[in-house]
This record gives C-alpha cells, structure tokens and sequence, in this order.
C-alpha cells in the first residue's frame, strides 16, 4: 500500500498530516474544493509525491478519477461542526453522509477506508464514561451525519473509523474557532478570557496526532479493520476550567467564569480512549504543548482567518 487519497487534505487537520503521510513514503493524492484556499499545502507543493486535485467530493466523476490507482483512502472531507451545519443544514447532509455513501460506492470493498468521525456522535455524554460500546446519541446535526456516515461505511467494511476528540494546535490552515486555539488566542490578545459552562468537560488531541494516527491505522489494518476507535487520550479530557487555569499557567491574563453563554451541542463527556490504546498507539503531544505553541503563534494569528467568524 504507497498510493492514498486524502480527501479534504488542504483542511486544517489535512494540512498537517499530508506531510505525515508523505515523509512514510506514501504517494499522496489531496482531494479538496479549496474552498478556504491552498495556503495549507503551499509548502509542500513541490513534493514528487504529492498530487493535488481541486474538485467535489459530491461529483461522481471527480470522485472516479481521484480513486483510481489508490490503495487507500483517508476520508477527511467535511461540513465540520454544529455552526457550519446549522448554517446550511442541506450542504451538511450532502457532503458528511451523501458525498461519503458516493464514495463508498465508488471504492467498492477492495480499497481499504480511514474515517474522521466524530466524538460528537455521543451527544451530551455526562451520564457516563464514553466507550466505542455504547449507544451513540448525537444531540445535533453534525452529530447525526458523521453517525450515519460511519454506519454505513463499517456496512460495507474494509473500514477503520476514528471518533476524534476536538483539535488543537497549531496548522498552516489555522483555525482559532476551536476551543483551545481560540481561548489562549484571546489570552494573549485581551489579556481576559470569558468561560461558560466552565465545569463542562471536554475531550482534546494535538492536531499533530491526528495524521500520527491514520497513518498507525494504516500499518496496523488487520488489526483496527471495522472497527471503531475514540481518537484522544485521558490525560486531555479536562474542564474549561481546569483548561483556563493551565492557559494561565502560561499567559498572563484574567478569566470570568460567566453564567450566560451555552454550547449548542451540550459537549460534556469524559471519554475513555483504552480500546486505541490496547492497538499500541499513543499521543505524542500534550495541552501545554499546543498552549505554548499557539500563545507563541498568537500575535501573528491577528490576522484575516478564513475561520475567524465561526462560533466554536
């Protein structure tokens, strides 16, 4: 296996696990629109084993030619998030389960398939520790597709979906709607940040760690076929509180605990990451490390953002 297709690979996450894939030796193939630009591949146009096709995931012919001659797929292509998919709810449908059941079609059951998720899919979660085992009960849109996408995908097998926790860190395609990003960016910036729901908690894994384990998926396809695997690791579920409190530990700024302000999707769950774990893959990257890296970025993040206006 040397050739993928990594659709929506000039995304935030894509970004940085492109170059992953490419430093294993991997011949890769990025399928995107560019809809929020090129700037994330830019570094690594050069590369011999690189191979950008700007299309849709949604064309069937699209889809046929940039499958041809893989031998794996990396599904990244998304509507991401309760606020792009409550914008335009009939896009969201089209591209998270639609777009994936094409491309199910298309690839038939030889082509083995890696699939980002979503921990989304376990709803509120507070009632108890989220494991793969449970029943998911997705309280959202977002939550309901990135469901019925991965069903349908383990349906037909050769699969191998991942339930990410929520993304952080630093990428070339930045995104500071992200919890993370955006509450150390308003750190450095206003010197205050504002937390509701503080004790709610939440599940996190370094952008980095995203391409380091697809990648492990990958190499380890016997093992990890049809199946499903939270995507994180304990040691980054924490409160917005406790996160507040470790931004603090690294930039100087006041907090408000509000009593106003909700999160749409009622993310509150402590997640149990042990079934990943018992595969032999860890993370590599911890909360204070994308603190560090994203505080030391901030001053120059005060700039345009494709993503600047979304509401994380």
């Amino acid at each position: 296996m040397r050739s993928l297709l990594v659709t929506g690979g000039a995304g935030y996450i894509g970004s940085v696990m492109v170059p992953v894939l490419l430093e294993a030796g991997y011949r890769v193939r990025v399928l995107d629109n560019l809809r929020k630009g090129a700037a994330g591949l830019v570094p690594m146009s050069g590369h011999p084993s690189l191979e950008v096709m700007r299309g849709d995931v949604r064309d069937e012919a699209t889809v046929r030619q940039a499958i041809a001659d893989m031998d794996a797929i990396i599904h990244l292509a998304a509507i991401v998030g309760f606020p792009a998919c409550q914008k335009d709810p009939w896009l969201a449908q089209q591209v998270n389960l639609e777009a994936t059941r094409l491309l199910d079609q298309i690839r038939g059951t030889r082509v083995p398939l890696v699939f980002a998720s979503s921990l989304s899919n376990y709803g509120a979660g507070a009632r108890e520790r989220c494991t793969e085992a449970m029943a998911p009960e997705p309280l959202t849109l977002y939550g309901r597709t990135k469901l019925a996408a991965e069903q349908l995908l383990l349906a037909s097998g050769n699969t191998v979906v991942f339930r990410p926790a929520t993304a952080f860190g630093l990428s070339p395609l930045m995104r500071l709607d992200l919890l993370l990003n955006d509450f150390v960016y308003r750190a450095v910036r206003d010197r205050r940040l504002v937390v509701y729901e503080p004790d709610y908690m939440r599940a996190f894994l370094h952008v980095g760690d995203f391409g380091r384990a697809f990648l492990f998926a990958l190499e380890h396809l016997p093992a990890m076929r049809d199946q499903v695997f939270n995507l994180g690791d304990e040691s980054l579920n924490v409160t917005k509180r406790e996160l507040a409190r470790r931004i603090q530990q690294h930039v100087a700024c006041e907090v408000e605990y509000s009593e106003t302000g909700r999160d749409p999707d009622q993310r509150n769950y402590v997640v149990d990451f042990s079934k990943l774990r018992s595969t032999g893959f860890r993370v590599a990257r911890t909360l204070d490390d994308g603190i560090v890296e994203v505080g030391r970025a901030a001053p120059l993040l005060d700039v345009f953002n494709p993503y600047s206006n979304a509401f994380f």
